[in-house]
């Protein structure tokens, strides 16, 4: 399949500075990718394209998505409306672009934006490569990618490079968590379990 054809398959679902920010994290994941898992950069490609393909839709659409795709949501969780998406976008992948995804992708896909315990190289990818793709200016989102690149560029063995990762998701969550709690708005607790998921995978090293 053509990498290409789906580019242009996601586009009416993004506003036009979304669909600018998904084609920045395709690229993003591509480059993750050839770091980590060089034989997967093709379908680490497909879920950049569509993590945010119902970002777009407001809380009233969200909500119908999860009825109507039976994704149960708490009454807490009604009152963290942006993690929505990542949920409804991975059950509309499936609906509408079957030939593109695997279960790996649309994990990819679903925890893109909250994470969780026990993620996978390739979910931390698709998580990271939206966190710091080049056209984020947020000074999080810079702070993040420079870190990352200053380090993994002295590392040379893969489990160098892996903890690398490891250490750079850490930050990532560190700085999601402070910044909600700045909002004193709730925190996710898949966010919090995978925060301690790599925590832990730091400890026991």
């Amino acid at each position: 399949m053509n990498i290409e054809n789906l580019r242009e398959a996601v586009r009416p679902y993004l506003k036009e500075k979304r669909y600018l920010h998904t084609l920045a994290v395709e690229r993003e994941a591509a480059a993750l990718g050839e770091i980590f898992l060089p034989e997967k950069t093709e379908e680490l490609r497909i879920a950049a394209l569509l993590h945010d393909i119902t970002k777009k839709e407001d809380l009233t659409k969200q909500l119908q998505y999860c009825a109507e795709f039976g994704i149960i949501v708490s009454e807490e969780e009604k009152f963290s409306p942006k993690i929505f998406h990542a949920r409804t976008a991975a059950a509309v992948a499936k609906r509408d672009f079957p030939e593109w995804v695997n279960e790996e992708i649309l994990q990819g896909v679903r925890y893109h934006t909250t994470g969780r315990a026990d993620m996978t190289v390739f979910e931390a990818i698709v998580y990271l490569a939206d966190y710091i793709e080049d056209t984020r200016t947020f000074a999080d989102c810079v702070t993040l990618r420079r870190y990352f690149y200053e380090n993994i560029a002295r590392a040379v063995t893969t489990e160098e490079k892996l903890a690398v990762l490891t250490d750079t998701m850490i930050l990532s969550f560190d700085m999601t968590i402070k910044n909600l709690i700045e909002e004193n708005a709730p925190i996710d607790s898949d966010t919090i379990a995978a925060r301690n998921f790599y925590v832990y995978k730091k400890l026991t090293v």
